[in-house]
């Protein structure tokens, strides 16, 4: 009996110290759909003449733990250690070691942070500054990340002071101020000292604030930024961690494709779309194939199924199964055009037949524009219009010898303008690297998109370098 009273009190014992040490909410209830929130912080924003060496939070709800160790960074980091010390829906983090005199923190709790009930992220970053000294820092440094997804983006900054190569290094060193982009790709460094800083935009998929070669993608700037005086400015610190042009190679290519319904021929023809601009490019990738190449050129037909012109395209082989096939002449508007392959004596047969019609005269327009600089140092400037919605309509120019540029014929539609300095004159746009270290080239997206009318001239659109 006694030992069965003892089994007792150890189980009661150790089941209250579990439910302190985890805090779990209560159950029951609605499902919670609404993101935790900050009610308090400790310094206050602004705290000047700080000398304790805790910050403290609390929010309005239970958060999840990890999350918030994960999300929250202090930048400049103090030396020593972190330590969390939570008590139900507070918690404080203290430094073992002491902040620097007359130096300005910001403290940021990342948009990764999540509440415990119903797993619902905060959706943007929580940041505040104080200073342990008479001032606070005012620079900042602003800017956008242009990419497909922003959830694991990490924009990083470090002061470079004298520092060069392994020092500056993001994939060594853990940068001096770490920030997020917004849902849009905006973000800002706040309450920076008067200095010097290189900064990267990372790919941060292992969430470590380093940047992970072998799986992660990095973006460079042209050139470090310079912040003079208590409240410099800069905004134009851009990042490209993925260019809108499609390189017709890789996956990412093949993914835009679609494939017929034997599943053996995937194309740039879509059901969905039945007109096509008169001067559009195909894209055939055969899987499984057994036939050679020749066979599927001699036995590939382009014509006019009204007209009865029959076409010569030109056929360019990108790999041994991915063949690009266009016309050295544009179709006439209104064109009905069939594209046709059968492939027989093989254990597979292939019959692909694709009705397309071109776009109509009045169904098209012209964008013009001129490029705006002083002094590119040389380098011709490529220019590409972009139609969002069908990534395989677009239009490039390069710009060597005039800045005036212009796209005729170009369908209905929305368009993005984009453009870059191709200094190397591989025609494709580098974002640099860092180990070697190469600078990348200067890019530009004209702000806003541009929308294309039928029979309209859209013009003065102008880009700025």
């Amino acid at each position: 009996m006694e030992k069965k009273f003892l089994v007792l009190i150890s189980f009661i014992i150790n089941l209250f110290l579990f439910s302190c040490a985890n805090q779990i909410p209560p159950s029951g209830g609605k499902d919670d759909k609404t993101p935790p929130e900050i009610i308090y912080v400790s310094p206050k924003p602004g705290k000047l003449n700080f000398r304790g060496n805790t910050v403290s939070f609390r929010f309005d709800e239970y958060v999840d733990r990890r999350s918030f160790e994960e999300s929250f960074y202090i930048s400049p980091k103090p030396k020593g250690e972190i330590i969390f010390d939570w008590s139900g829906k507070d918690v404080e983090v203290k430094f073992s070691g002491k902040f620097e005199k007359d130096r300005t923190y910001v403290v940021t709790v990342g948009k990764e942070l999540k509440d415990v009930r119903g797993g619902n992220p905060a959706g943007s970053s929580y940041t505040f500054a104080f200073s342990t000294g008479g001032k606070l820092d005012r620079g900042i440094i602003s800017g956008r990340v242009y990419a497909d997804n922003f959830e694991r983006i990490k924009i990083l900054a470090f002061i470079k002071d004298g520092k060069t190569g392994a020092e500056l290094n993001p994939a060594l060193i853990t940068a001096d101020y770490i920030t997020q982009p917004d849902e849009n790709g905006y973000f800002s460094f706040t309450n920076l000292p008067s200095k010097e800083f290189e900064l990267y935009a990372i790919t941060d998929e292992d969430r470590n604030n380093l940047f992970s070669k072998d799986f992660e993608s990095v973006s460079l700037l042209k050139n470090p930024v310079k912040l003079q005086g208590d409240s410099a400015f800069f905004s134009n610190a851009d990042f490209l961690l993925k260019t809108p042009l499609l390189k017709k190679s890789g996956n990412d290519f093949l993914k835009e494709l679609e494939a017929d319904s034997s599943g053996n021929i995937y194309s740039n023809i879509f059901r969905k779309d039945e007109v096509i601009p008169n001067d559009y490019i195909f894209y055939f990738y055969f899987k499984n194939n057994s036939y050679s190449k020749s066979e599927i050129v001699n036995n590939f037909s382009l014509t006019d199924s009204v007209k009865g012109t029959v076409y010569k395209p030109v056929f360019n082989w990108i790999n041994d199964s991915l063949l690009e096939v266009f016309s050295n002449e544009k179709f006439p508007y209104s064109a009905e055009l069939q594209v046709r392959l059968t492939l027989t004596g093989r254990s597979k047969n292939i019959y692909y037949n694709k009705n397309l019609k071109t776009a109509g005269r009045n169904n098209t327009g012209t964008v013009s524009g001129k490029l705006l600089t002083d002094d590119l140092t040389g380098y011709p400037v490529n220019i590409y219009l972009i139609n969002k919605d069908r990534k395989f309509i677009s239009y490039g120019r390069k710009l060597s010898d005039s800045a005036d540029f212009r796209f005729d014929d170009v369908p209905e539609g929305n368009y993005t303008l984009f453009s870059f300095t191709d200094e190397n004159g591989n025609v494709l746009y580098d974002r640099g690297s860092i180990d070697p270290y190469i600078a990348p080239e200067v890019f530009r997206f004209y702000n806003g998109d541009i929308k294309v009318k039928g029979g309209w001239n859209t013009d003065n659109i102008f880009i700025k370098y």
